[in-house]
């Protein structure tokens, strides 16, 4: 029997969020296992290679991801079209990387002198081969996102991001020293491994042209191209109170607040497995129903979201120290206090996220490009001054500022374009608590 439309939403949705919850909970348990056995210096340089491979990683996801899933989902019923999509797809991936490698080459001394962290200049060599390893992960990822199937998703996710914990606690285990080469090496097999994965579980959707169609590459890049530039500018507001710390108070300042960003990440969670679940839909909704369903779709996304979000706000309000103790131990600290201003960040990354859905899919990336560049331009303006004449609470205040801002701004857009209101949002988070409960209920009610 075919899964009806809720059904099938829902259980898209169980699986894209398992997959940002096994990815955070990898990505948590490596940070906890680096925050006790290195240094907060290779703590710092192990943090910049992270945030460059998630640059390099968020300009393919801008380039490539939302105009494929955008093309697949519409051209589903036509076998040629698709398959001319996909081979297109894959080649400006595979292009990709090897454009973002050369950069990388060219400019890594740069970024190891910026930042102070000599120790990147070993890791650069092997992040190419993660590199290139990412375009079948990622192609495999797109491909399924486009066809609501997550389950790949999520293995390739545990691969990728599993191994690199399992030879930080195997090393914890064994009482030997954390090399980060050798971390990095436990990246690339997961990278190949999760690749791998991700093929497997899309074989059903995988569909091949036998000659590359060069007028697809160009229409995908035409439209990836503001999406590129709208994830690098998202990346860039996202880690400027980071990298202007590391630039003008050092390492140990960045780690002390890259140890607080670690918690505040777990928000991301929700938003980004809604988003990737809704994108596709949201692009069915607009040309099906107009506004009136993307404005639908919006609003109750976003309260879902914030209905996962408000709890740990709370336990972060009222439990930081605890919190930073258990994940960081004693020499991090200083980080209680930035915590509880970074945990404000949540409040404002659902709208901001499902925003970017709403344009992407309705085929305004240059109009997001546009607010998002706005949003990384102004936290950088205010990051500089801010970390200036308060230090580590300046990153963070600059960066609530840009939020509440940008905020304020995008909604403007939304209601004047789709008619879409904020304050609905908040009308329908009860209703998602009464929703959850209901369902707990008749599960309970059904085991007796």
């Amino acid at each position: 029997m075919a899964m009806s439309q809720p059904s099938r939403l829902l259980r898209s949705g169980f699986f894209s969020l398992l997959e940002k919850v096994a990815a955070l909970a990898f990505n948590l348990g490596t940070t906890v296992l680096l925050l006790r056995l290195v240094s907060k210096e290779e703590f710092a340089a192990w943090g910049v290679f992270l945030i460059v491979g998630y640059f390099v990683e968020m300009g393919r996801s801008g380039l490539i991801q939302n105009g494929l899933v955008r093309q697949l989902a519409l051209t589903r019923d036509d076998a040629a079209t698709y398959a001319a999509v996909s081979t297109a797809s894959f080649t400006l991936n595979l292009l990709f990387s090897v454009l973002s490698n050369a950069l990388l080459w060219w400019g890594g001394d740069w970024v190891a002198r910026q930042y102070q962290v000599p120790q990147i200049a070993a890791l650069f060599p092997v992040y190419f081969a993660v590199n290139l390893m990412m375009v079948p992960y990622t192609h495999g990822y797109f491909v399924q996102q486009a066809n609501s199937e997550f389950r790949g998703v999520f293995w390739g996710a545990v691969f990728f991001r599993g191994l690199p914990f399992a030879w930080a606690f195997f090393c914890w285990l064994t009482c030997r020293p954390i090399e980060l080469v050798h971390l990095s090496f436990s990246m690339l097999g997961g990278a190949l491994v999760g690749g791998l994965a991700m093929l497997y579980f899309a074989r059903p959707y995988l569909s091949w042209s036998r000659k590359i169609d060069f007028g697809w590459i160009g229409r995908l890049f035409s439209f990836g191209k503001y999406v590129l530039g709208t994830n690098l500018s998202t990346m860039f507001y996202k880690n400027i109170d980071k990298l202007t710390l590391g630039h003008l108070l050092g390492p140990a300042a960045f780690a002390v607040y890259d140890a607080a960003g670690k918690v505040t990440q777990m928000v991301e969670a929700p938003s980004f497995s809604a988003a990737a679940v809704v994108f596709p839909h949201s692009a069915e909704r607009m040309a099906r129903e107009g506004a009136a369903g993307v404005k639908r779709l919006y609003e109750r996304s976003v309260a879902a979201i914030l209905a996962f979000i408000l709890p740990f706000l709370a336990l972060v309000l009222l439990f930081a120290e605890q919190i930073i103790w258990l994940l960081a131990g004693e020499a991090y600290m200083a980080s209680a206090d930035v915590l509880r201003l970074t945990a404000f960040f949540g409040l404002f990354l659902p709208f901001a996220v499902q925003f970017g859905t709403v344009l992407d899919s309705t085929g305004r990336p240059a109009t997001n490009f546009a607010y998002t560049l706005f949003t990384a331009l102004l936290n950088l303006g205010l990051s500089y001054w801010l970390v200036t004449e308060f230090g580590l609470f300046g990153a963070a205040f600059a960066t609530l500022s840009g939020y509440a801002t940008s905020f304020v701004l995008m909604q403007i857009y939304l209601f004047k374009n789709f008619k879409i209101n904020a304050l609905n949002v908040l009308r329908y988070v009860p209703e998602v608590y009464g929703m959850v409960w209901k369902m707990a209920r008749e599960k309970m009610v059904a085991r007796r």
